[in-house]
């Protein structure tokens, strides 16, 4: 009897929080949580025979496998679930996810299912076959346009990297525009490879301020990997002065305070998980806001272990080297709040 009044009581209040999700969306005053996870090589387990990386193919040099495939799944939805909290991820965001297959098995195949989610995806060029893609909440943000933004250089048609995703949607009566991003590595060497950063840096800018000479008073969200510090020459290009359509760079609030960065290499902590945003998002005026004007990097304790070779602790990885560690990610994940106070925006 006790059991059947708790599992009961849980519908009931599954019933109830659907239903505040739904009023958040219809009426005066309501937030959004919007993540970006960087998931360590979010392969299937099928062969992709149209790219010549294979590591992660059956038999491939990282002995993947169906195991370690439901476990980085699983691992996935854990962060998901954790960073959401009470109220849930209503935009979550990605990079390295090998397609739309392992976003379509997550919500299939975890207790997402039940949360009526939808998928925004686009193939990338990238050598390794890796693209970003995200899942939204269907009863708190609407899709209006999507589009993959092609970063390419014409003087090197060998330059095969992740396309940027640019989604505009609807929550409430306002419109956001999101900029989902997984800039060319440091592979190689930093000066080696900090022109491929700049180019994508560029293209961002292109496409930000194509939106904002249309609506200069547009809201515009910027996440992604970006594969170097805010200092660096990209972000910088990102982040310099262009009329009412700037941007902000949002200070890191660390939820456990656990960490210091969102990825450790051998020199230390850096934040290359980091989230941008126009201005007009950090008006206390402004009928959309981020709350707290500060990005949130999630630290929880699980994904982070010891770190024997320099001291302190370090992400819980899924590989070092070409060995399985069976952890989350090299990355830890970020999520910002947005406030909705419904006086509608282009």
């Amino acid at each position: 009897m006790k059991n059947s009044f708790v599992i009961g009581l849980l519908i009931l209040l599954a019933g109830y929080f659907n239903f505040l999700n739904a009023q958040e969306a219809k009426g005066a005053k309501f937030f959004l949580r919007i993540g970006f996870y960087n998931a360590e090589n979010y392969f299937d387990i099928y062969a992709d025979t149209s790219i010549n990386y294979n590591e992660f193919n059956p038999g491939g040099d990282r002995n993947w496998s169906a195991q370690r495939y439901v476990t980085k799944r699983r691992h996935v939805f854990k962060v998901i679930t954790a960073m959401g909290g009470w109220h849930g991820m209503d935009i979550m965001a990605f990079s390295e996810i090998e397609n739309r297959f392992v976003l379509e098995d997550l919500l299939k195949n975890s207790p997402l299912s039940n949360k009526k989610y939808g998928i925004i995806h686009f193939e990338s060029p990238d050598h390794r076959g890796i693209d970003v893609g995200l899942i939204y909440r269907k009863a708190t943000f609407s899709p209006i346009f999507s589009k993959a933004i092609h970063v390419h250089d014409i003087a090197d048609d060998d330059l095969r990297t992740r396309d940027i995703l640019y989604v505009k949607g609807r929550a409430g009566n306002d419109t956001l525009n999101l900029f989902i991003n997984h800039w060319p590595s440091r592979y190689g060497g930093l000066m080696a490879t900090v022109s491929k950063r700049l180019l994508a840096a560029k293209f961002l800018r292109h496409a930000v301020d194509s939106i904002c000479k249309k609506h200069p008073h547009a809201y515009i969200l910027i996440l992604g990997d970006f594969n170097e510090t805010i200092t660096d020459k990209g972000l910088q290009w990102v982040v310099r002065q262009k009329g009412s359509c700037s941007l902000s760079t949002l200070p890191p609030h660390f939820d456990y305070e656990k960490a210091k960065g969102s990825i450790k290499s051998s020199t230390g902590w850096a934040i290359f998980d980091r989230i941008l945003c126009s201005k007009n998002l950090l008006n206390n005026n402004s009928p959309v806001l981020v709350v707290g004007k500060s990005f949130h990097i999630f630290d929880a304790p699980f994904l982070l272990e010891k770190d024997e070779k320099n001291m302190g602790i370090k992400p819980n990885r899924t590989y070092i080297g070409f060995t399985y560690h069976g952890g989350f990610s090299d990355h830890l994940p970020v999520y910002v709040d947005i406030m909705f106070q419904n006086t509608g925006n282009p």
